[in-house]
């Protein structure tokens, strides 16, 4: 698959590594608004684009803050990563103890109709509840760095995916941190330069303090 990354990346030299997101595999890169979530890998850097979340939650909804947008983040400033669960579905909880207690009632009150109707109703309010359970759980690939975090939805992504996609990350956040020991960090447009570079060879800019 040929992936148009010319509008999505910082910097025209980066390289696509991997994509991790709602459709991932047959998600087109050269279409810039994207529908949900994803989580873009080049070689220098981890972008969110689609959906941005956020701190903080819509109640049981499930889920951080949401809002359309791309979020930057160079790969040298990950500190790691994880997967967690971040809310609890306490509403499907409450429905299926409903649920549960009014089937219990139904079998004290001693008469057949009663039982039978009650238990019926008892038992749909408790698959309701059971349904509602694993509809509001929320698992999210969380990418932490300096001064924030990257939060992305996993909840239909495979485990064996996951690993997969955090162990890349690693990798190429070690392979970007042992291949600019030679290389500094140009003031003007932060991209990756010689240690002895006169000029930056993405935005044209001298370097004051070069070496000779």
């Amino acid at each position: 698959m040929k992936y148009h990354s010319n509008t999505l990346f910082a910097s025209r030299d980066e390289k696509f590594i991997a994509i991790l997101g709602h459709d991932y595999y047959s998600t087109v890169l050269s279409i810039e608004d994207f529908s949900k979530s994803a989580i873009v890998l080049s070689d220098k850097r981890v972008y969110q684009v689609g959906k941005v979340y956020k701190s903080g939650f819509h109640g049981q909804s499930g889920g951080p803050w949401a809002g359309r947008g791309k979020k930057i983040v160079n790969l040298e400033d990950v500190t790691g990563t994880t997967s967690k669960e971040l809310t609890k579905p306490v509403i499907g909880y409450m429905v299926a103890a409903i649920g549960i207690i009014l089937g219990s009632l139904g079998l004290m009150s001693g008469v057949q109709e009663t039982i039978l109707t009650v238990g019926l109703i008892g038992v749909a309010i408790v698959i309701s509840g059971i349904f509602l359970i694993f509809r509001l759980k929320r698992k999210y690939l969380i990418i932490e760095f300096a001064g924030g975090s990257i939060s992305h939805p996993v909840k239909f992504v495979t485990r064996s995916e996951l690993d997969l996609f955090q162990g890349i990350i690693s990798l190429e956040k070690d392979r970007c941190k042992n291949g600019f020991t030679d290389f500094k960090e140009c003031p003007y447009c932060a991209e990756k330069i010689q240690v002895n570079a006169s000029i930056c060879r993405y935005c044209s800019k001298e370097q004051k303090n070069h070496q000779a």
